[in-house]
């Protein structure tokens, strides 16, 4: 019995084991897709409670081998919520993936490592790249986020090619130095931050206030932009290519008078004024009738080609891209080239060692003019703007026309040769050791080069080059960068109650800077341009320059949470530079910041208002270090004298700067209280921040006694402070499977004044004349308890008329300008100026709408300033020379107008900078409209092969809503980024810039 017993046993336990056996093995395939259909590579398979595991390929398929039916296979990516499936008798399970409702949890990165968002205890601003403004004419980093986060402005100064764009975060901090943020790509602090492609960022994180931007010290003052770019993730390789290509129209054409007009209102004022006519009696029978900006200009286009190769396994992940961008200038020969390209990899040594290194390489052409307020010939558009039109472009033989021994303006657009090259490479590597289960230590190292090249040629078909028989001149600009950082990271949770994260490290930084220019003329020919400067037979200029300065700096950061509820974070940075004597080389920034999740609270389970409830404030003080190196010292430059016609020239060097010993950093104090709200599950999220921050110690020029040569010498004095308000807004107010629909609103306050001038009531600052006739005159004031670039001048109050007295101006005769009395001593003088305006906004808005439907695809973005004026100096100049609005000018015959009979530059009394010409700049523009249709491939033969491709449409700048009546509310022409003083202190000038215009283009994403 007992036999049979066992018998029957081993039978059972063999039948069992070939059940077991037959069930191994078992072949599932399918696809995971998001909610649009798309496959998504590299999503995380696994069998659950198992060691099998796969990973979806580029497309989303995958294929795993689970031990039987009874096995549980795990779905997981980054982003989407997780699922489980029992495999069964299935041998196809395809999963749709929903993206993670909980932005919560999502990590981010900060200085010198990452948090989870409600971790976080800083005012911290996230920019996904589904969210950066791409197409058009986005070509840098500054125009990808304009309008994208609360509390950062960005301007569009310079519409040109490859122009100047500005931002500022929370403001400005300073006068004599830049309030541009500092730049950390892939943990890398660069320079050259702005101008990486942005077809190669995967998110941008923007540091506000002191708790999150301390531990970068002396340079965190006017904020941080942290950008992260794509990086390989495990799976079968995914290439991504996008394409674009468009056309640029420009938005508005100034109103030229035709010749017939403009000759006979050159001839009545020359009579007027007792002089004889301008224009003969042939001149008045020509019908030459030349519009220079129908000349000068043409429908311009952009493009864009970018290729992305990433992939890899669980050891090791690449990412390969190139990317091209070019761009027609609308003004003729004013190009732009770029071609990029990216290499990031990421290495597993071993459980506890992973090493990577990021590359990034770039090549930049472009054909540049001078855009800036001032009246110089080579200033194109000055002469385009304000030349007579009664001149021919061309002669009979087809050279270039002249007047009066002057070229026209024609030929100084197209004549002279004016090009920049530019060569960049960044590259770092890192490596990443877990010396035990909770300390990491971080090691990186890098070099930053560029070079740029400006390369000119005035040619001999110009008077001024016949003149000098060809001038051709080099100017070469090297700085490079080399930075070793090292940091210890250490996270540990005691008793799942307290969590400690702790950061310290040191960080070395090299930098130097080199400059060689030559300047050479009478050449024998035009041929070589400026490629063979030993042509020119004299030299009239050489300048070499280095310069070097060392940084280094020791920081640490702890972040401490309480059962989660209960979040600290505590800053220090020690940062020593070379730039300041070695009485003031060493500064120390500290920060500290609480948060409270509120909603975490026992009391709050039950209440039906908030999802997410968190309290924020913090304290903390970061610097500016940004001026050139040896600026404390009393350099030195080579001058001499001869001491008369035959003597030898006796050379010298002479000092150009007042030595002070004392320069320090300028120190930025930052207070900051927010609130974070998430409603409806999240579905509604809002954040909201008040910040209040003085900047101390300001480098201010301070005039000097002339016994010391100099009439000024920089020094430490004075405070600015900037206080502002700002809210974000989120929503998602549809969430269905064929269509949904998002918001996203943030606006911010900001008011700025000055504190303290070291001991000066004001300073105030000129702009460039805008007439041969006249000089510079003050332009802006900055005074205590106001705001930089505050316009500054006199209250126009009309024309004389015929027949009145106005007792102010007792020598004005009818047609002359008037100005208001202010100070009521019966003369119209200098102290009857006051301030007409000011040049940066107190509110910036962005307002966006995102739709899908089924596979279509609508984005509507309104971006927005207000409070800020402009002072148009190009609508002078029209009024008083070549606009029809000239043809409103006083008359005998015509009293009843504003517009004097001869502009303003011959008046005795006031001045051009007058409340007439200062324009409300404030506007909202809708900045982008895209519509796009995802294909579906797999539903198309051809596109075997293609798992996911999308066809779009992008028009830029459609339309603006503003009462400013010149080309665009956003110009700044003193805002050039090549002198920091002028554009913090005489902004909001309108003189010269630019067309700005419309973009629109179409465009194709592939993914294979």
């Amino acid at each position: 019995m007992k036999s049979k017993f066992l018998l029957f046993s081993l039978l059972i336990t063999f039948l069992l084991s070939i059940e077991g056996y037959a069930q191994t093995g078992v072949k599932v395939n399918g696809k995971v897709s998001d909610a649009k259909g798309e496959g998504i590579p590299g999503v995380n398979i696994k069998v659950k409670g198992g060691k099998t595991g796969a990973l979806t390929d580029g497309s989303g398929s995958y294929t795993i081998t689970v031990p039987n039916a009874q096995s549980v296979l795990q779905f997981s990516f980054i982003g989407f919520d997780p699922q489980e499936f029992t495999v069964g008798t299935k041998s196809e399970i395809n999963v749709t993936l929903k993206e993670t409702q909980n932005e919560l949890d999502q990590v981010v990165v900060v200085g010198y490592g990452t948090s989870k968002k409600k971790d976080l205890t800083g005012s911290i601003s996230s920019i996904s790249k589904e969210n950066l403004n791409l197409g058009g004419v986005t070509a840098n980093v500054a125009q990808a986020i304009q309008g994208r986060a609360s509390g950062v402005q960005v301007t569009q100064a310079s519409s040109a090619p490859g122009g100047n764009t500005i931002i500022r975060i929370r403001g400005g901090n300073s006068i004599k130095s830049t309030n541009e943020p500092l730049y950390v790509v892939d943990g890398f602090i660069t320079d050259i931050g702005q101008t990486i492609s942005p077809s190669d960022i995967e998110d941008i994180q923007i540091l506000k206030d002191a708790s999150a931007t301390a531990i970068y010290g002396a340079r965190g003052a006017n904020g941080v932009i942290l950008i992260t770019t794509k990086r390989g993730k495990a799976g079968k390789s995914v290439v991504e290519f996008e394409s674009y290509y468009g056309t640029q129209r420009i938005k508005s054409k100034p109103d030229l008078m035709n010749a017939t007009d403009y000759k006979a209102i050159a001839n009545a004022k020359a009579i007027e004024q007792g002089n004889p006519p301008e224009y003969t009696a042939a001149d008045l029978a020509s019908t030459t009738n030349t519009d220079w900006f129908d000349l000068a200009t043409r429908n311009a286009s952009v493009q864009s080609h970018n290729l992305n190769i990433s992939g890899g396994n669980e050891d090791t992940r690449i990412s390969i891209s190139g990317n091209y961008f070019g761009q027609i200038g609308a003004l003729k020969k004013t190009d732009f080239d770029r071609y990029s390209g990216r290499f990031n990899i990421d290495h597993k040594v071993s459980k506890r060692f992973t090493v990577g290194a990021n590359a990034y390489a770039a090549r930049s052409f472009s054909q540049y003019k001078t855009y800036d307020g001032n009246i110089v010939p080579s200033n194109v558009l000055y002469g385009i703007m304000f030349t007579s039109p009664a001149i021919a472009p061309y002669n009979a033989d087809g050279t270039y026309a002249r007047r009066n021994g002057k070229d026209n303006p024609l030929a100084w657009l197209l004549e002279p040769t004016n090009d920049r090259y530019n060569n960049r490479i960044t590259a770092n590597i890192f490596g990443d050791l877990q010396i035990i289960d909770d300390l990491t230590l971080h090691v990186s190292g890098g070099t930053e080069f560029s070079a740029t090249k400006e390369g000119t040629y005035l040619p001999m078909t110009l008077v001024s080059g016949e003149k000098v028989k060809g001038q051709a001149s080099v100017n070469e600009l090297n700085t490079t960068r080399n930075l070793f950082e090292t940091y210890l990271t250490y996270k540990k949770v005691f008793n799942d109650v307290h969590s400690f994260t702790a950061v310290g490290g040191f960080s070395y930084q090299f930098d130097q800077n080199e400059r060689h220019f030559t300047q050479v003329q009478k050449f024998t020919t035009d041929k070589y341009l400026y490629n063979n400067l030993a042509g020119g037979a004299e030299r009239i200029g050489a300048i070499s320059y280095k310069g070097e300065d060392i940084r280094y700096a020791y920081f640490g950061r702890l972040n401490y949470a309480f059962k989660g509820k209960y979040l600290a974070t505590f800053t220090f940075r020690n940062d020593v530079s070379s730039i300041f004597s070695s009485k003031k080389r060493l500064g120390y920034f500290p920060s500290g910041s609480l948060a409270w999740r509120v909603s975490d609270e026992a009391f709050m389970k039950d209440n039906k208002i908030f999802s997410n409830l968190k309290v924020r404030a913090g304290y903390g003080e970061t610097g500016n270090d940004r001026v050139p190196p040896y600026t404390y010292m009393a350099t030195y430059a080579p001058n001499g004298v001869s001491l008369g016609e035959g003597s030898d020239f006796y050379g010298a060097l002479v000092a150009n700067r007042l030595p002070y010993e004392n320069l320090l950093w300028e120190t930025n104090s930052q207070f900051d209280a927010g609130v974070d709200m998430g409603f409806l599950k999240d579905r509604l999220t809002v954040t909201a921040d008040y910040y209040r921050k003085r900047t101390r110690s300001l480098l201010l020029d301070m005039p000097t006694e002339q016994i010391y040569g100099f009439s000024t010498q920089l020094i430490n004095g004075g405070t600015i402070q900037n206080q502002g308000i700002e809210l974000s807004i989120n929503s998602r107010n549809i969430e269905t499977d064929n269509m949904t629909w998002s918001t996203t609103l943030n606006i911010a306050y900001n008011k700025q004044k000055a504190i303290d001038l070291n001991g000066r009531p004001y300073i105030i600052s000129q702009t460039a004349n805008p007439d041969g006739s006249v000089p510079a005159a003050d332009f802006s004031k900055l005074e205590v308890g106001k705001e930089l670039s505050q316009l500054y001048g006199y209250v126009y109050d009309g024309v004389v008329k015929t027949g009145e007295t106005y007792t102010p101006q007792p020598l004005s005769k009818p047609g002359d300008p008037k100005y208001k009395d202010l100070d009521g001593d019966g003369l119209i003088t200098s102290s009857d100026r006051q301030i007409l305006g000011n040049a940066y906004p107190h509110y910036v808005m962005g307002f966006n709408n995102s739709f899908t439907y089924k596979g279509f695809e609508l984005g509507v973005f309104f971006q927005g300033a207000f409070g800020a004026d402009l002072y148009n100096m190009n609508r002078l100049l029209l009024e008083t020379y070549t606009g029809t609005a000239a043809l409103q000018r006083w008359t005998p015959q015509n009293n009843n107008t504003d517009v004097p009979r001869n502009g303003y530059f011959t008046s005795k009394y006031g001045g051009y900078i007058n409340s007439r010409f200062v324009e409300d700049a404030s506007y909202v523009k809708l900045k982008n409209l895209s519509l796009g249709y995802n294909i579906p491939t797999s539903k198309i033969g051809f596109l075997k092969g293609v798992s996911n491709a999308k066809i779009y449409f992008t028009a830029q700048d459609l339309f603006t809503i503003t009462k400013y009546t010149g080309s665009d509310p956003e110009v700044s022409s003193n805002n050039n980024g090549s002198d920091p003083t002028s554009a913090n202190l005489r902004a909001g000038l309108d003189f010269n810039a630019y067309p700005a215009y419309r973009s629109f283009t179409l465009g194709l994403k592939l993914n294979f």
